[in-house]
């Protein structure tokens, strides 16, 4: 006695007429229409729809959907500069209040000390030989060189400073320096050096040679 089969499909279930590789309609299982989920099923199904992947109206300038897109995004571009803005002065006024406030632990042997922040008398310092060497401008730090000179017995030449100093190059930008060899009253020279600081400090170093 023969068994008999029946044929059920593998995706609905359902008891088949037709042998497993028929379909209805005349046609072959895998070459109909197929479900969009499970190709080669032969399972009619909804058409999947296409999705736009970009709104061709947001890339005319003239449409108002492109204008309002704009608008958000210029928005939402000053609100991430604000953040930014703020972030940042925060920050520099964290630097600022450790700097002046905070103080620093050394190990053994070191006593406590505050960073230097107050540089009101830098203008007081001066050299190992006693002339001052900061000053507020390019010829304050000249007439102190030519008076400390004097004080120790070395007059410069009014016509050296004329040809070297007056005629030759401005006081020097930020970050440069000035040099000058003048001829004085005996057979040394006075040398003479000014460094820009930072257009409101000017460091003097000379010697006599």
């Amino acid at each position: 006695m023969k068994t008999k089969w029946t044929v059920v499909s593998p995706h609905t279930g359902m008891d088949e007429d037709a042998p497993a590789n028929a379909a209805g309609g005349g046609n072959v299982a895998g070459l109909g229409i197929d479900h969009p989920d499970r190709p080669g099923s032969g399972e009619p199904g909804m058409k999947k729809k296409k999705k736009t992947l970009i709104d061709r109206s947001m890339m005319d300038a003239r449409t108002k959907a492109y204008k309002e897109h704009r608008k958000r995004l210029e928005a939402k571009r000053e609100a991430r500069l604000a953040r930014k803005e703020a972030r940042k002065s925060k920050f520099i006024e964290d630097v600022k209040d450790k700097s002046l406030n905070t103080e620093m632990a050394y190990g053994q042997g070191f006593d406590t000390a505050k960073p230097m922040a107050d540089m009101s008398n830098i203008n007081s310092a001066k050299s190992a030989t006693g002339y001052e060497l900061y000053h507020k401008d390019f010829s304050g730090a000249m007439q102190h060189a030519y008076k400390f000179a004097k004080s120790k017995g070395y007059t410069v030449d009014p016509k050296e400073i004329d040809n070297k100093v007056a005629t030759g190059p401005k006081r020097p930008s930020k970050g440069k320096t000035n040099k000058y060899i003048l001829g004085t009253n005996k057979k040394q020279n006075v040398h003479i050096q000014v460094y820009n600081m930072d257009n409101k400090r000017y460091e003097l170093n000379m010697y006599i040679s």
